[in-house]
């Protein structure tokens, strides 16, 4: 998906760097455009030959209630510390 707010950017920058200069405005903002929708294609690509993991990684597993409750007993002293 091309973020257009993102290429608005572009060529205003490209705009006002070239004093506004129309044509090579759009060209390098086209280019930019083109780049941004092969890397896109090039990622889909990518993650459709390599499929993640099936099960769930430990880094995405919710945290224990111990380790919650240990976590929240600390963060009044973060909170009210001098530091």
């Amino acid at each position: 998906m091309v973020d257009y707010q993102f290429l608005g950017l572009v060529a205003v920058v490209f705009a006002v760097m070239t004093r506004g200069s129309v044509l090579p405005a759009l060209a390098m903002t086209a280019l930019v455009a083109v780049v941004l929708v092969g890397y896109e294609a090039a990622v889909r690509r990518y993650r459709r030959h390599r499929p993640g993991p099936a099960g769930r990684s430990a880094a995405g597993a919710p945290p224990s209630d111990a380790e919650l409750t240990r976590w929240m007993t600390v963060v009044p002293r973060v909170l009210t510390s001098d530091d």
